[in-house]
């Protein structure tokens, strides 16, 4: 009996053997493509854990990388990088767009908020391109292949791009200055080590999905079509007046990180449903006159004819602007043009938004007192997070109605005209 459980066992560890080296000489081929090998216990481990496919995370993952992948690869070729690379972003967020880690780093790649503006992408309070998939990957294969040129060496390449340079180099002279991977990784914390780990064992299993027997989820991705706008419009809004929901605005465009949809004083593009262009078309036209009309709606005026003491008196204001009218016995006379059916009439507004350029050296103690709000109003208004103000960016000031054309001069002072202002208070 003793010698049959031996015989069972040995006969279990040689088939897990036989199948850790089917992974050790798919990773092996690897070399052919330029990626120097990598293997040990912790890469067996990771592959075995995304063959259980628990919860159908390796077929979602799968699923995301085929609606993805056109738009890397289209980057991918562009900057001269090897195939291998389009598994990066599975392997590193599972291709999650608003994926966001303990360093501030999101997107599918992720991106630092340092890399973002190297490679031009916008990043503010209400956009974040480090989370669009297509402005992402030019930013990140461009990134990818400049850290080529400095170490010739995709596996030192990859852990750079997401470690950072400074720790990799650091890591190497911890390793006496050699440059295998394999000494660079017993240098790296357990949180750095799983970079290495997880982009090896995700483009193993990834790369011969097909053998393994795991099929792709069906990523639901609507079909997108490209538009624009010329101003700041609140997406509750542009829901109303186009019929694009919210939840498909936010599908198509994970780079949206408040609740409009961003302009910057130059017309911004965005995605919305294919099928739903013809419909959007119609009315993009009028949807900045439309935002203007609601925030600032136009004032009608009634005409006001009083009789007292047989003097006739004429006023001309602004509906709702009337007060209390003279009453005397000849009031019964009194003509007040269509106000006077007795119908309630809509009263104006008493504050309305007023919106603002920011220009190099503006600062959040300077506007609030130009524009007589709190720094907190300021943030909530914008959806500001941070202490950050980007010069070109736009953002909008709730301000009374009647000193609205005050504020909008605001936007042609200079510095010093703004601070002796705020000085002033």
């Amino acid at each position: 009996m003793r010698s049959f459980f031996l015989g069972f066992i040995s006969l279990f560890l040689f088939f897990e053997d036989a199948a850790a080296n089917v992974w050790v000489n798919r990773i092996r081929a690897f070399e052919q493509s330029g990626l120097p090998f990598f293997y040990n216990s912790a890469v067996q481990k990771k592959i075995d854990t995304l063959l259980l496919n628990q919860k159908n995370k390796t077929s979602v993952m799968a699923g995301r990388q085929t609606v993805f992948q056109p738009y890397i690869d289209k980057a991918r070729q562009i900057y001269g990088l090897p195939w291998f690379i389009q598994y990066l972003p599975a392997s590193n967020t599972g291709l999650e767009t608003r994926y966001t880690d303990g360093d501030g780093c999101t997107g599918i790649w992720p991106l630092n908020f340092s890399v973002g503006k190297k490679y031009g992408l916008k990043q503010n309070s209400i956009l974040d391109e480090r989370r669009s998939v297509t402005a992402s990957s030019y930013a990140a294969c461009h990134y990818i292949k400049d850290l080529q040129a400095i170490y010739k060496d995709w596996s030192k390449t990859i852990l750079a791009f997401r470690i950072g340079a400074v720790r990799l180099n650091q890591a190497i002279r911890q390793a006496d200055n050699s440059l295998k991977i394999e000494d660079i990784y017993e240098q790296l914390s357990s949180t750095e080590k799983s970079h290495v780990v997880d982009f090896y064992a995700t483009l193993a299993v990834m790369h011969h999905l097909s053998d393994v027997g795991i099929t792709k989820e069906n990523f639901p991705v609507l079909n997108a079509d490209t538009a624009s706008v010329f101003c700041l419009i609140p997406i509750a809004f542009f829901e109303e007046k186009t019929g694009i929901s919210s939840a498909e605005l936010l599908q198509l465009n994970p780079e949206f990180k408040s609740n409009v949809i961003p302009w910057f004083g130059e017309p911004a593009t965005f995605h919305i449903p294919a099928e739903k262009r013809r419909g959007y078309e119609k009315v993009r036209d009028s949807l900045c006159l439309m935002i203007q009309i609601k925030n600032n709606p136009p004032i009608i005026y009634d005409t006001i004819i009083t009789v007292k003491d047989s003097i006739t008196y004429i006023d001309i204001k602004p509906r709702g602007e009337r007060g209390i009218e003279p009453t005397d016995n000849n009031s019964d006379n009194t003509n007040s043009g269509s106000s006077g059916s007795g119908k309630s009439t809509p009263a104006v507004p008493s504050k309305v938004w007023v919106i603002y350029k920011i220009k190099p050296g503006d600062g959040f103690y300077t506007l609030s007192d130009v524009f007589d709000c709190t720094i907190t109003e300021m943030k909530s208004w914008n959806g500001i997070r941070n202490n950050v103000l980007r010069a070109g960016s736009v953002i909008r000031f709730y301000v009374p109605y009647g000193k609205k054309k005050y504020y909008e001069q605001i936007n042609w002072m200079n510095t010093a005209q703004k601070r002796n202002i705020a000085n002033k208070d």
